[in-house]
């Protein structure tokens, strides 16, 4: 049960403590049962109303030992799950960060998401369940022991309708779990065609035809998810109306069958009665949380597969020693370097490569070529962020080997195409606010936004604003390299102009090595050198300042 998998991560304590708790709460549950009935037969039998003391300290004993033990054994199973489920979420973060980037981005980010998020909510919704199924069970267990005790007949018609009634309320709950399945997949529908009506507004808005066909498939897809959630209702109700009748029928079978084949169960017959009324609501509950456990069990199992997945998906290199490199280095080369992006079958590659390139410490080089000319996967091979199945990587003539990605990653501060602006300026040091500020204006953007402590004041910018906030952020981490994908595209030409003629001059004279791929042909002259790449090579490599 991937649930008591979830729960072992954290030792078997929290799984010793569940079933002690439960079989507490459960014997605890069957004894207020057992003195009610004495007490009673003490009160038919002597025909007198006076109270047995004895037997009322007991129930109080018992009474309280329960409510105790189900109030512990839910706060406690609970405070495990979340525990073990905040262990898993971590673990899986712990594993993202370590991850090597191009198996990563072949996994894709839909299932990092399900699992990091609506698994662990659903399964954290349901923790309280698993313990107070174990608690119904063992109830419902005990409970049949005690009608054994009183009347084996009586036992045996019992345990066959709940037999009947528990394989029955299986099925149902097969069926409930699959239509679960159904309503997950529409819903997933569903939720595509919002996310097309929100991002493609303009596009919905300026083609009436693609508007009208959008809302006939959302209409459908509405309508699809409609009847798979009712069909998930009437399951549900199915399940709880079948238990209820099942239970009805059993008293009539200890009412009118039982006395025909037991003469003396006359004597026992109100105990037993009794003891299937009070097995009841247990044996219900049982019944009727199956469905959710099965839901959040799978939720449990889809965290714990993708912990083992992301594990194959780390970085070489990651979990062993960190060696570094030369941190005042002269020269990072690529040396024969190819990458090969995969390709269905028939189809040719896409190569990238191979590439002889030589970085010098203090100049600026400029990428340039077409879409599609390899540029972005040259900058992700340069920084280490793609690993070559060919070729190598040198720093000072020093190979770098999966031991120290991490080491050259560290001399490097980026700015992708597609960078993520984040809210704070994580490990922003003490002090650096004066400098942040003085980047800020800089940048001109205390106009347009604050950096309260180390937190921007909005985000909702233009995407060259944002470039400008993300490039504020990689100065502060006083990185030798600065590596910048088409970071002036989205600058406006005054901008534009200001980062060519004093922004990159003012970083070079502090000593940065930068390497900007970019498309603007009318401030070549800003680099030392400029770099062309067509069809995954570079075909021209100027050695001068490019007139």
């Amino acid at each position: 049960m991937n649930f008591v998998r979830l729960l072992t991560r954290l030792g078997r304590a929290p799984l010793y403590r569940l079933i002690a708790g439960a079989v507490a709460s459960a014997v605890s549950s069957t004894l207020v049962l057992a003195i009610v009935n004495m007490a009673a037969s003490e009160i038919a039998e002597k025909r007198s109303a006076q109270v047995n003391w004895l037997y009322a300290a007991g129930f109080a004993v018992a009474v309280l030992v329960y409510a105790a033990m189900e109030s512990w054994m839910v706060a406690r199973v609970s405070a495990d799950i979340e525990d073990a489920i905040n262990r898993v979420r971590m673990d899986l973060l712990r594993r993202i960060g370590q991850a090597d980037l191009w198996k990563l981005e072949q996994f894709g980010q839909t299932r990092l998401y399900e699992s990091i998020t609506q698994s662990s909510q659903l399964i954290s919704g349901n923790a309280h369940f698993l313990a107070l199924s174990l608690r119904s069970l063992l109830l419902s267990i005990a409970i049949l022991v005690y009608i054994a005790w009183i009347s084996l007949p009586a036992f045996l018609v019992v345990t066959v309708m709940l037999a009947i009634c528990a394989a029955r309320n299986y099925w149902l709950g097969r069926e409930a779990g699959a239509q679960q399945a159904v309503l997950a997949q529409e819903t997933a529908g569903l939720h595509e065609g919002f996310t097309d009506v929100f991002d493609g507004f303009k596009e919905l808005r300026l083609n009436s035809a693609r508007s009208r066909d959008l809302g006939e498939s959302f209409h459908a897809a509405s309508n699809r998810v409609m009847g798979a959630q009712n069909v998930v209702h009437r399951e549900g109700w199915g399940q709880f109306m079948f238990g209820a009748n099942m239970f009805n029928i059993m008293l009539g079978a200890i009412a009118f069958v039982v006395p025909i084949y037991a003469r003396s169960f006359k004597q026992q017959i109100v105990r037993v009665a009794s003891g299937v009324l009070f097995m009841s609501s247990p044996f219900s509950a049982l019944m009727q949380t199956m469905t959710l456990m099965a839901a959040a069990d799978a939720a449990a199992g889809r965290m714990l597969e993708l912990d083992r997945e992301l594990g194959e998906l780390t970085e070489a290199g990651t979990e062993g020693p960190q060696l570094p490199v030369p941190e005042n280095f002269a020269e990072l080369s690529l040396k024969d370097v190819e990458f090969r992006f995969p390709a269905p079958e028939g189809e040719r590659p896409f190569v990238v490569g191979p590439l002889d390139f030589t970085l010098r410490r203090g100049e600026t080089v400029f990428v340039t070529g077409g879409n599609g000319s390899g540029k972005s996967t040259f900058i992700r091979l340069l920084t280490g962020l793609y690993h070559p199945p060919r070729g190598t990587l040198l720093i000072d003539g020093m190979r770098i080997g999966p031991e120290r990605y991490a080491a050259l990653r560290a001399q490097m501060a980026t700015v992708f195409s597609d960078f993520h602006l984040f809210a704070r300026l994580y490990d922003m040091a003490d002090g650096e606010q004066a400098r942040a500020q003085e980047l800020m204006h800089t940048m001109e953007m205390v106009d347009v936004t604050t950096l309260d402590g180390d937190r921007f004041g909005r985000r909702d910018l233009s995407s060259g604003q944002r470039k400008r906030l993300g490039l504020v952020a990689a100065l502060l981490e006083d990185k030798p390299i600065l590596v910048l994908d088409e970071w002036a595209a989205d600058q406006d030409p005054h901008f534009r102009r200001k980062f060519y003629r004093e922004i990159l001059p003012a970083l070079k004279a502090r000593g940065l090595t930068i390497v900007a791929v970019t498309h603007d042909d009318r401030y070549f002259d800003a680099a030392d050198r400029r770099v062309r790449m067509e069809d995954g090579r570079i075909v021209e490599d100027s050695g001068a300042a490019c007139a």
